[in-house]
């Protein structure tokens, strides 16, 4: 009886201890000009990039925001190459983060030119 219950106790300890494995690695996508991509594990996030489409380029900035991040990059002129911040961090499960691009026109106004957004899930 002693050897059943320790034998048990040892397939329930075991199966406590599986790990599961996290849904979210990296993901990206492109609205209109504007592309977001983030890099990661989990929750972690390491990377988010903002960018244009292939060929593209615009004078203006880039917004970067959800989970807790809110970063506008400089007002310059951006390419595929793009604007890239680094959080290296968790964010909470179900964040979803933006990037927004912004033209900055002649009459000193700034028109939007994609809103791509991804979701960071365990």
């Amino acid at each position: 009886m002693l050897k059943k219950i320790a034998a048990v106790a040892l397939i329930a300890a075991a199966a406590t201890t599986t790990v599961a494995t996290p849904a979210f690695a990296s993901a990206g996508g492109c609205n209109d000009r504007s592309c977001i991509e983030v890099d990661g594990s989990g929750l972690r996030v390491n990377e988010i990039k903002a960018r244009t489409t292939a060929g593209d380029s615009f004078y203006g900035h880039f917004r970067i925001y959800g989970g807790g991040i809110d970063v506008n990059s400089a007002t310059q002129t951006w390419g595929f190459s793009g604007f890239t911040i680094r959080p290296q961090r968790d964010l909470p499960n179900g964040s979803v983060l933006c990037v927004e691009g912004w033209v900055k026109n002649d009459n000193g106004g700034h028109s939007l030119i994609g809103r791509p957004c991804v979701e960071v899930h365990f």
